[in-house]
C-alpha cells in the first residue's frame, strides 16, 4: 500500500515537473523594439529560421520607451547598449537586470567589448599618471571614448587634470584648454564644433593639440596618426610619447593577434598602468576603463530565480542563433544580430549599475563635460514634461552636455524672462509674444530642403499669374500662408481671399510635384520657373518652432545652447544614427502628435536660410491665428 502511494506521489511530482517545463517552454516572451524596427522584428519572426519560437514583438516609440515598457511590465526584454543600461539604472523605481551579452566572434571570451589603455615607449621615463604632464600625446580623435573621454575622465578624477570653470569659455573650450595646458603637443583630430568657424577658431587657439598630426593644418580625418591604430603609429613612427587607444589594436599593430602583420616591434613598448607600473604588450593589459558589451536587459519579475532566468536566456539564445541564419539579414541586423555576433548568457542577472561600474564605464558617461550648470527647459503640459524628460535621459546617457533640466510652468515665456528657466520652445504664432518678454530665438526646426509649399501654374495661363485665383487647402496652415504670401506679392490683400475651385493656379507640397511635372512654378518675384527649381522658387513662409532664450544670455552660453541642440538633433533627428534611441521628431504617444517639436521636422538649425521665412513676413500674412489649424 505504502509502495503504491509513494509511486503515485512520484508520478504526480513528475507530472507537475513536466507540466512546469512545458509551461516554461510555451511562455511567450515579449521583446520590445523601437517603432522604426518593429516591422523588421515581425519579419524576422515570420522567417523560416524562427519557426515555432515563442517570442512576440512589442513596439516602443524608441529605446527609452522600451525601457519604460519593461519597467511597467508591458515588455520583458530589450537589446540595449551600455548607454541604455545607464538610462535604466537612473530610472525611478526600477528593477532592471542585464541577463546576457552580444559579443563578437574574435573576442567571444573577453569580459569587455574593448579596454582603454595607455601605451608608452619602454625606454621612456614615464612612471606615473602625473608624469604624463608636459608629454607629447597621441589620441584616437576628439570626442571618442578611449582617446578623449576616458583620459579626461580618469585624469580629472585623480585631480591631475584641472579643467577651468571659466564661464566665458564653452564646455568644449574648457576641456580643450585643459588638454592643451597638460600636454606639450598632441594629435587630436576631429571636428571640435559643428560650426566650421568655431571649429577653425578652436584649432587656431590650441594649435599644439594638432601639432603631432600628419596634417596639423587640417587636424581632421583622414590622418595616418588618427584612429585606434593611428594613435599607436603616432607613438611608434611619429613624435608622440604616450598613446591612448584600445587593446585589440595593440595586438593587431604589433602582430600579436592571429592573421595580423606586425607594423611595429612589441619589445619596444609597454602598457602604463594607473598605479605607475608597467606591463609588456605581449602579456595581459592593464586597462583603466572598459566599454561593456551590448546585451539584453529585462526586469526582476521576468528573471526571478534561476529557472526563470535560464528560460529567458535559452529562448533568447535560440532566437539569436536562428536569427543568424535568417533570410532577411537586414531585419536581423536591426535587432543587433549579425554574422560576427555571438550570444553569451550571464551566469547571474546583474543590476545595470553594477554592470557599468565593473567596467569603469559609469564614470565615463558621467564625465560632466565641464558644464557649470544645467540648462532649464520650460514646458507647460504633463506630456511635454514627459517628452522633455525622455530627451534629457537620452541626451545625458549619450554624453551630450550641458545636461538639460525640465521644469513645468503655466507661463514659460514669463518663466524664462524672470530667470526661472533658460529655454522655451515657441511655435511661429507665438514669436511676437516671446519678443515682448525680451526673448529671442537661438535654434529653429528645419523640415529639410525638400519640404516646402509651392505655387504651380498651367503654362498656357502663366502670363496671367497676376490675376489668377488660387486653389489651396484652407485647413492647412502652411498652404494658407503660401497663398497669402503670393497674394501679398501680387498686391492683393492676403486676408480677404478664400480658396478658388479653379485649378489653373495651385498651392501644393513639393512632394506632389511629380503629379504637376508639366506645369511651372510661380516664384515670390512672380517669375515663372521649371518645377525642378522648387528649392529656390517656393512660397514657404511658415515660421518653424524655435527654442527661445533671454536676450541677455551671454555669447558663450548662446554658443553652448546652439551646440547642445545641434548635437541632440544630429544624434536623435530623422537622419540621426541614434534615432532609435530617442525619436526626437515623431509622435510621442499614439494620440500625441507634435509634442514640443513638429513631427515633420528633420533637424535643428541655427539660422533660417529661406528668405521667405522671417518674422516680418509671417506677421503680415497671419490674418487670424486662431482660425488656421496646424497641419
Amino acid at each position: 500500500m505504502g509502495h503504491t502511494r509513494a509511486l503515485h506521489l512520484a508520478t504526480v511530482l513528475l507530472g507537475m515537473t513536466s507540466l512546469a517545463l512545458v509551461q516554461a517552454d510555451e511562455q511567450i516572451y515579449r521583446m520590445c523594439v523601437p517603432q522604426k524596427y518593429y516591422q523588421d522584428c515581425l519579419d524576422l519572426l515570420k522567417d523560416p529560421s524562427e519557426a515555432g519560437i515563442q517570442m512576440q514583438c512589442v513596439a516602443g516609440r524608441d529605446r527609452i520607451d522600451c525601457l519604460d515598457k519593461i519597467n511597467q511590465r508591458k515588455a520583458d526584454v530589450l537589446a540595449s547598449e551600455p548607454e541604455d543600461m545607464y538610462v535604466a539604472y537612473h530610472t525611478k523605481n526600477q528593477d532592471y537586470r542585464v541577463i546576457s551579452e552580444i559579443r563578437t566572434k574574435e573576442d567571444k571570451d573577453a569580459e569587455f567589448r574593448y579596454e582603454g589603455i595607455i601605451l608608452v615607449k619602454k625606454n621612456s621615463n614615464i612612471n606615473s599618471l602625473k608624469e604624463l604632464r608636459g608629454k607629447k600625446s597621441c589620441h584616437t580623435g576628439f570626442g571618442r571614448n578611449v582617446g578623449y573621454k576616458i583620459p579626461i575622465t580618469k585624469l580629472k578624477n585623480t585631480q591631475i587634470l584641472k579643467v577651468s570653470l571659466d564661464p566665458e569659455l564653452s564646455a568644449t573650450d574648457r576641456e580643450l584648454k585643459a588638454l592643451s595646458e597638460f600636454f606639450s603637443q598632441s594629435c587630436l583630430v576631429g571636428t571640435y564644433s559643428p560650426y566650421p568657424d568655431t571649429d577653425r577658431l578652436l584649432k587656431k587657439k590650441y594649435p599644439n593639440l594638432c601639432a603631432l598630426c600628419e596634417k596639423p593644418e587640417q587636424c581632421n580625418y583622414p590622418d595616418k596618426f588618427s584612429g585606434y591604430d593611428g594613435a599607436i603609429r603616432c607613438l611608434d613612427k611619429g613624435k608622440g610619447e604616450v598613446a591612448f587607444t584600445k587593446v585589440q589594436y595593440i595586438k593587431k599593430y604589433f602582430g600579436l593577434s592571429p592573421g595580423s602583420t606586425a607594423e611595429g616591434d612589441p619589445s619596444e613598448f609597454e602598457y602604463l598602468c594607473e598605479d605607475g607600473s608597467r606591463r609588456p604588450v605581449t602579456g595581459p593589459a592593464c586597462s583603466w576603463a572598459q566599454r561593456p558589451w551590448t546585451g539584453y536587459i529585462s526586469n526582476v519579475d521576468a528573471v526571478n530565480g534561476e529557472e526563470k532566468l535560464h528560460n529567458l536566456q535559452n529562448r533568447l539564445e535560440k532566437f539569436f542563433e536562428n536569427g543568424l541564419h535568417a533570410e532577411n539579414k537586414v531585419a536581423a541586423q536591426h535587432l543587433l544580430i549579425n554574422e560576427n555576433a555571438v550570444y553569451h548568457s550571464k551566469p547571474a542577472a546583474v543590476e545595470p549599475k553594477v554592470y557599468l561600474e565593473r567596467a569603469g564605464y559609469k564614470d565615463v558617461i558621467e564625465r560632466d563635460g565641464s558644464a557649470i550648470r544645467k540648462l532649464r527647459l520650460c514646458v507647460q503640459t504633463p506630456i511635454e514634461l514627459a517628452k522633455c524628460d525622455s530627451m534629457r535621459r537620452a541626451a545625458y546617457s549619450r554624453e551630450i552636455r550641458p545636461e538639460l533640466e525640465c521644469v513645468q510652468d503655466v507661463d514659460c515665456l514669463l518663466a524664462v524672462q524672470k530667470n526661472n528657466a533658460d529655454l522655451v520652445v515657441v511655435p511661429g504664432n507665438d514669436y511676437a509674444d516671446a519678443r515682448q518678454e525680451k526673448l529671442k530665438p537661438i535654434v529653429y526646426e528645419s523640415y529639410g530642403p525638400d519640404n516646402v509649399y509651392v505655387a504651380v501654374v498651367e503654362p498656357s495661363v502663366s502670363k496671367d499669374v497676376q490675376k489668377l485665383p488660387i486653389n489651396y487647402d484652407a485647413q492647412n496652415k502652411r498652404a494658407s500662408l503660401a497663398a497669402n504670401f503670393l497674394n501679398k506679392r501680387r498686391n492683393i490683400n492676403p486676408c480677404q481671399n478664400a480658396p478658388s475651385t479653379e485649378k489653373n493656379l495651385l498651392i501644393v507640397h513639393s512632394s506632389e510635384l511629380e503629379q504637376h511635372k508639366n506645369k511651372q512654378l510661380v516664384c515670390p518675384s512672380l517669375e515663372v520657373k521649371a518645377v525642378t527649381e522648387y528649392h529656390t522658387c517656393n512660397l514657404e513662409a511658415n515660421l518653424p518652432v524655435a527654442v527661445f532664450i533671454r536676450e541677455s544670455t551671454t555669447p558663450v552660453e548662446q554658443e553652448t545652447i546652439k551646440q547642445l541642440f545641434v548635437s541632440i538633433s544630429s544624434k536623435f533627428g530623422k537622419e540621426g544614427k541614434l534615432a532609435d534611441v530617442f525619436a526626437l521628431f515623431a509622435p510621442f504617444e499614439k494620440d500625441a502628435k507634435n509634442v514640443l517639436f513638429d513631427d515633420d521636422a528633420v533637424e535643428f538649425v541655427t539660422e533660417l536660410k529661406n528668405p521667405n521665412i522671417n518674422e516680418q513676413i509671417y506677421n503680415e500674412l497671419s490674418c487670424d491665428k486662431q482660425t488656421i489649424s496646424k497641419n
